[in-house]
């Protein structure tokens, strides 16, 4: 009875442990899948590279198309996301090649490289390239390849245009083109629409972004069909992660925050026509750089965001110290004699002191609404003020009231404003008289500057942050690079 009762507890112990062998194998991190692997680990290492498109800084936050919508699968997924920052399409094989990288996104910047051990997740994007010219009276706009044989052309390096073009001279041999790897898309454009260089080949979607801001250029024809935008990842067995990205990619979330992100990065609206677009360009670039500190430091004392300053000064003057109308007001601010008094501006040619004066005198302006109006309407109704007077303003808000519209609003103070030109209706206010439509315009035409002011400054901004980000990469690089050396000296044990 004994001796049975030890066998029975042998046997009982054998399977335990097999058992728990079993269960070990059966739950070992070798049997794990990536994905399970990613979410036990609790990280996500992804790989891309510095452009617009990608991953930038923004006053040292990460920014770009790509790292938001990456980001929000990681968080999708409960994960940490751990970016890796790459000067070319290689490295981000390479990355997938050696596990540094669970997923590479080249983005649209640059062109995805070919490879036996890299899968495509689903495309989310497409890229298409077209071909940019400005229009010139007198000139044919190039309808085909053909035509672009004698012109000028400029290509990104290593870019999907860069190998199309490529791919077309196996049809004209005689087709050519200067790259760069250093000229961002708008200052591309910039000389397409200055005429030194004829032709530009780009993505549609870039020319949808920046192209409103260059009126006059145009998309001569497209180059290719569209291209798939794609994340890369392993091609194996495992496709636990492709599988999980895929359906991301492909969920209705997803695509709402992708049309989300195309608003943000990729919209564009230039309230501009031609003339005014290159005028404003020509003044942006030559007047604005000597008066900007101006607008800032009177932003700070007043609290008024510079570049509603900058805007009205525009439309003030644009920006020249030494502009006088014909009813005697002077300089930038283009203030009146009464309106520089009551700001204590002792010369109104002195840009410095038109500036600062011009703030004061708005924010006295907008000190006179009532405190319950908020922005947008509150600063409309101080431009319309500072422009007509704050008298007239009034008047016009009282006729709104006996409208029955609300006169904190401005776009019903608009209405009322031009009202102030027929005698029905001055004739029924303290005031009298005004030239009502003039404030009207005057919003609408500091809000078209306001608009294009902020993107070009934009511009500017992004490429700063795009060369920041890659001088901070480079740090890092050069301070991995006496480890790597070390490492590589060190004698194998085995």
């Amino acid at each position: 009875m004994i001796r049975k009762s030890h066998s029975f507890y042998y046997l009982a112990f054998f399977i335990s442990i097999c058992s728990i062998f079993w269960l070990n194998s059966k739950f070992s991190p070798s049997q794990k899948t990536q994905f399970d692997a990613i979410l036990h680990n609790g990280e996500l290492r992804v790989s891309t590279i510095n452009s617009s498109d990608t991953y930038y800084l923004s006053n040292n936050q990460p920014s770009g198309f790509e790292y938001e919508l990456i980001s929000a699968f990681a968080d999708s997924i409960g994960v940490t996301l751990k970016l890796s920052i790459r000067e070319d399409s290689q490295q981000l094989v390479d990355d997938i090649k050696s596990r540094d990288s669970h997923i590479s996104i080249p983005g649209r910047a640059r062109l995805a490289s070919q490879s036996d051990s890299i899968k495509s997740s689903t495309s989310y994007n497409t890229n298409q390239s077209v071909v940019i010219y400005r229009e010139t009276r007198g000139i044919k706009y190039p309808r085909g390849v053909e035509n672009l044989l004698k012109r000028s052309i400029i290509v990104t390096s290593n870019s999907l245009q860069e190998l199309q073009m490529l791919s077309q001279q196996a049809t004209y041999p005689n087709l050519s083109w200067m790259n760069t790897d250093t000229l961002t898309i708008y200052e591309i454009l910039e000389r397409v629409l200055a005429k030194e260089i004829d032709i530009a080949v780009i993505s549609q979607k870039d020319f949808e972004a920046i192209g409103p801001f260059f009126p006059g250029l145009k998309v001569a024809f497209k180059l290719s069909d569209p291209t798939p935008i794609k994340w890369q990842l392993a091609n194996k067995k495992d496709l636990s992660l492709v599988n999980a990205a895929n359906q991301f990619l492909s969920s209705d979330s997803t695509k709402a925050l992708i049309a989300k992100l195309e608003d943000k990065y990729y919209k564009n609206n230039n309230p501009l026509n031609l003339f005014d677009t290159l005028t404003f360009k020509r003044d942006f670039n030559q007047r604005l750089p000597d008066i900007e500190g101006y607008f800032k430091q009177a932003a700070k004392d007043t609290n008024v965001d510079w570049l509603l300053l900058a805007a009205i000064a525009y439309q003030e003057s644009h920006w020249n110290p030494k502009a006088v109308s014909s009813t005697g007001v002077k300089g930038i601010m283009m203030l009146t004699k009464a309106a520089a008094k009551e700001v204590k501006v002792t010369d109104r040619t002195d840009p410095k002191q038109s500036i600062f004066g011009g703030a004061q005198y708005l924010q006295n302006v907008k000190k006179k609404i009532p405190k319950r109006i908020q922005d947008p309407d509150r600063t409309f109704l101080a431009l319309a003020g500072y422009n007509t007077g704050f008298g007239h303003l009034e008047d016009a808000r009282i006729l709104a009231k006996r409208a029955g519209l609300n006169p904190d609003k401005w776009k019903n103070v608009s209405k009322m404003l031009p009202l102030l030109t027929k005698a029905k209706y001055y004739s029924t206010v303290k005031h009298g008289y005004a030239r009502g439509y003039e404030p009207v315009t005057y919003v609408k035409n500091i809000r078209r500057y306001l608009t294009i002011l902020k993107w070009e400054k934009e511009q500017q901004e992004l490429k700063e942050d795009i060369n920041i980000t890659q001088e901070v990469i480079s740090e890092i690089n050069e301070q991995k690079e006496p480890e790597k050396q070390q490492e590589a000296a060190a004698p194998s044990t085995l």
